[in-house]
């Protein structure tokens, strides 16, 4: 049950499960555009000259692992929020895969130039997804002091 749960977790879990659901639209529509024969498109702009063809990969595993996040969040949400159970294990997994993807998204396209040339774009990004970290924190809290 989540009646442990606190106000908070509730408040950052639900921004979660929009922010996920939002996410899983944006790459909804990249995968159409990639699939009718259009170029990689990206929530933030493309680096000066596009992105290059090498660069492929890593948006695609990016995408795939998003993917993984976005899922197990769902769940996480529609748990806490529809069956009224806390699955704080399930919330770590989501949380801790959408954190290394944030990681691997900053690391990965910094060195592109695209983060000089649209700067704000990227800021916005990191904006947006930054209430994952104390989402993140207080589900191990959480955890640690209600269990599963």
């Amino acid at each position: 049950m989540n009646k442990g749960v606190g106000k908070a977790v509730r408040l950052f879990a639900g921004y979660y499960g929009v922010l996920q659901s939002l996410h899983l639209l944006s790459l909804a529509r990249a995968g159409w555009i990639v699939l009718n024969g259009g170029e990689m498109p990206f929530p933030a702009p493309p680096p000066p000259g596009g992105w290059p063809a090498s660069s492929l990969p890593f948006l695609l595993g990016m995408g795939i692992s998003d993917v993984v996040a976005i899922v197990l969040g769902l769940i996480f949400v529609y748990q806490l929020f529809i069956k009224s159970e806390f699955k704080g294990i399930l919330g770590v997994i989501s949380l801790t895969i959408a954190l290394v993807g944030g990681v691997g998204y900053l690391f990965g396209t910094l060195p592109s130039g695209a983060w000089q040339t649209h700067l704000l774009a990227y800021l916005v990004v990191l904006l947006v997804f930054s209430p994952i970290i104390p989402l993140y924190i207080l589900v191990i809290k959480n955890l640690s002091t209600h269990g599963e």
